[in-house]
């Protein structure tokens, strides 16, 4: 959402006080944003131009274009979360590109991060009790389901990565009371891990039925199941860049 304010200037020589001589120049990443940033964000260009952080020598900062003046009233723009950051890209063919880091509404993406970090989720915090309007509410867990039921829990789980693209890894099996989830949790050891790069941010700890595989998102979709239900741990994420031998390392899961 845009909200135009107005900064009133008065005069001429106010004007050009403001906003004196030519056009700026596009500036190197390096010299406005940390490394990391910079590194989030050649990637994110990559991903846009469909090629590979190899093939990009560098990339430059647009500025912002000079604001409108309307009647002597200078027109100022802000955006939620930021506005975009326009970017040109030379290639390693000496060609150059341009890409556009999509920050409005989207602050927590990397390459919009001062200091980049991941992401982590699970159905838990994405809608998982709702249910609809009307409608009765799930059942509790029985006692004698609950009696029966076998947590997943694991301190720590480091992850070798040797490849990119997307990756599904079992962390392990859980007893749901009645198929009833009331956890999902897990965190990273490192919030931005050396030598991955994971364009979009997002590592996702998904729960699936050990019977037919399907994930549960929803309690009400799912239903109250009798006795307890097998379920698998799935860590989801999306790899863009891979070093050899990094790792991502995650701790703290409970799943029950």
């Amino acid at each position: 959402m845009v909200v135009l304010g107005a900064l009133v200037v008065m005069g001429c020589d106010a004007i050009a006080g403001v906003f004196p001589g030519p056009p700026q120049q596009p500036q190197p990443c390096g010299q406005l944003f940390s490394a990391d940033r910079c590194l989030a964000m050649t990637d994110y260009a990559a991903f846009q131009l469909k090629t590979t952080r190899e093939n990009i020598v560098s990339l430059e900062i647009i500025p912002e274009p000079t604001p409108e003046v309307r009647d002597g009233q200078v027109i100022l723009r802000t955006t939620s979360g930021g506005p975009d950051i326009d970017v040109k890209v030379t290639l390693a063919d000496g060609s150059t590109r341009a890409a556009s880091m999509h920050c409005v509404g989207v602050a927590n993406h990397p390459a919009c991060q001062d200091e980049p970090a991941l992401r982590v989720s699970s159905m838990i915090g994405g809608g998982y009790s709702d249910v609809p309007e009307g409608s009765s509410p799930v059942p509790s867990a029985a006692p004698d389901a609950l009696a029966e039921a076998r947590a997943l829990e694991i301190e720590r789980v480091d992850i070798v990565v040797e490849r990119s693209g997307l990756h599904e890894v079992k962390l392990g099996e859980a007893l749901l009371p009645n198929g009833l989830l009331t956890t999902a949790d897990f965190a990273l050891v490192d919030d931005w891990p050396a030598g991955i790069s994971i364009v979009e941010g997002d590592v996702f700890l998904q729960i699936r039925s050990a019977v037919d595989h399907e994930p549960i998102s929803n309690i009400y979709e799912h239903g109250w199941r009798e006795g307890t239900e097998r379920v698998e741990a799935i860590l989801v994420f999306d790899v863009f860049h891979v070093d050899p031998g990094a790792t991502l390392s995650i701790r703290d899961v409970v799943v029950r």
